[in-house]
């Protein structure tokens, strides 16, 4: 009789994506994505029905315009920030992203577990998880949250575009310089890369520049085309279906469905435009008006039209990619090889203007919906963890992959007068094997100070003042058992240190105690 364990002695690896995720192991020498649901990919939606039920994957996406009050997508955009939302059905519950989150990743563990085409031997437990490159501190501790709140022990927190190199040229020699192209449901970055695997038994991926937009992708390709329809559809009905204010004689459910099924016509014909150019959206019994005549919509939509619609969108990542390009202080000739990452790189101008920028076409031998998945499958078996063996930290070397990582953010403190105090520059690297610290002394303010609040703050770009609109408090800090002395004669010695995940500890002393001191997050 064969037992089963409790838990899955093989790591999966997670794409945690802002439109879909995905989730993949690495078994007898091959990666296999694990459909959910029937699906490579899962949808990041969650929603809360009448009775109470939560729903996520395609049937919460399904009701995302229907039932816009109990229904969460991207939420991912929101990690690490204030938003908070009560469900109706689900009263005295309040749901944070992190919770979101750790209904996403429970629905993609079970689902995994449960889908009888890969057998993973019990329940998945040790996980490694992709966050975009330009996740800063409290983003990545959310995401850590999220993670030990759906059962999981996240053993690394990859960085996506790395997670895609690894796919890429962890099988094969590669001694390249790889620019990575991601651009999926919700976010865009766009990471450059020294990827060498060409050296027995170790492979190296040196980050060499990285930058992003967080609110750019499919989404936002998705709502051009329901604006190009509706405009059409308005033009023979006089009824604008995206305009829930005015008064078309139409209750709001009526106008919500309608939205509903243009946004799911919208997605696909973006699809068939990457294939054809043209789409067709015909939907019958669109809806009703207030006389009772019902509106069907049947319209063509040209990949032109389509093109001119996302052009600035797909400008704006263009200037991301020179951004980055500059930072790393490398020319278009430098760059090897385009690997693309995400669903929405398939759309045609996308890679058009990739071709016309860099003089050849993007890397095509990748599967860009599953690519970062399967990264992080490959990482994770090579971080070879059983199940029976107690971690204890997510500081895992892989003793076959050496990954040097660069500093996501300016990052310091608040001194007096509201001064940014930079102790750590965007920008240098980590290495891959030892975490990078950083020090500034400060004095006591006033006399006899037994207490301190350290307030740590990042920023894209280096400021003089924490007000400063590209500066973002990260955290808090609460630095006690300080002896007391006179002002300005006790010393603070406050240390950032940064390890290759970017994750961020704060330490600090004083000039006349022994040891630390005691430190509290806020």
């Amino acid at each position: 009789m064969t037992i089963i364990p409790k838990h899955s002695p093989y790591i999966v690896g997670i794409d945690l994506g802002t439109s879909n995720s995905a989730i993949a192991v690495f078994i007898k020498g091959q990666t296999d994505v694990i459909p959910i649901d029937g699906n490579k990919t899962l949808p990041s939606v969650l929603s809360v029905r009448v009775d109470g039920e939560i729903l996520v994957g395609k049937a919460a996406r399904n009701r995302l315009i229907i039932d816009p009050e109990n229904t969460v997508a991207s939420i991912k955009r929101e990690m690490g920030g204030n938003w908070k939302k009560e469900f109706k059905s689900l009263p005295g519950k309040i749901y944070t992203p992190t919770d979101v989150t750790a209904e996403i990743l429970s629905k993609l563990v079970n689902g995994a577990q449960q889908t009888g085409t890969v057998d993973l031997l019990g329940t998945p437990r040790y996980a490694v998880i992709c966050i975009p490159a330009n996740f800063d501190d409290t983003q990545k501790t959310a995401t850590l949250e999220a993670g030990k709140l759906a059962n999981l022990d996240v053993l690394y927190l990859l960085e996506e575009p790395v997670a895609a190199a690894i796919a890429y040229a962890i099988e094969k020699d590669r001694d390249q310089t790889i620019l990575v192209y991601d651009l999926g449901g919700g976010t865009f970055d766009v990471s450059i890369l020294q990827v060498d695997s060409t050296k027995d038994r170790r492979a190296e991926f040196k980050i060499l520049a990285k930058e992003g937009i967080p609110k750019l992708g499919g989404d936002d390709f998705d709502r051009k085309i329901m604006e190009i329809a509706a405009h059409k559809f308005q033009e023979i009905s006089k009824i604008d279906i995206l305009d829930l204010k005015k008064d078309f004689g139409i209750s709001l459910k009526a106008l919500r469905e309608a939205q509903q099924k243009l946004r799911d016509a919208a997605e696909t014909a973006k699809w068939e435009l990457t294939e054809s150019k043209t789409a067709q959206i015909a939907i019958p019994n669109l809806i009703k008006d207030e006389s009772g005549h019902v509106h069907n919509l049947d319209i063509e939509i040209g990949r032109s039209e389509f093109n001119d619609a996302i052009r600035e969108l797909i400008l704006s990542s263009k200037n991301a990619v020179q951004t980055a390009l500059d930072n790393a202080k490398l020319t278009i000739e430098n760059i090897s090889r385009i690997i693309l990452v995400g669903g929405s790189t398939k759309v045609p101008l996308a890679q058009e203007m990739l071709t016309e920028m860099f003089g050849k076409p993007p890397y095509s031998d990748t599967d860009p919906d599953t690519v970062v998945a399967r990264g992080a499958a490959i990482f994770a078996a090579m971080l070879n963890v059983q199940s029976d063996v107690d971690i204890g930290t997510t500081g895992v070397t892989p003793p076959v992959l050496a990954i040097a990582n660069i500093v996501t953010h300016f990052l310091g403190i608040a001194t007096q007068g509201g001064k940014f105090s930079c102790l750590i520059e965007k920008g240098r690297e980590i290495p891959s094997n030892t975490p990078i610290a950083a020090s500034k002394e400060f004095t006591t303010s006033r006399d006899d100070m037994t207490e301190l609040r350290i307030s740590v703050y990042q920023s894209d770009r280096l400021a003089e003042f924490v007000d400063t609109e590209s500066v973002n408090c990260i955290g808090e800090f609460f630095l006690s058992g300080i002896p007391p002395k006179p002002r300005g004669e006790e010393r603070i010695k406050v240390t950032f240190e940064i390890d290759r995940q970017n994750l961020l500890k704060v330490k600090a002393s004083s000039s006349s105690s022994v040891g630390e001191l005691k430190i509290k997050k806020l």
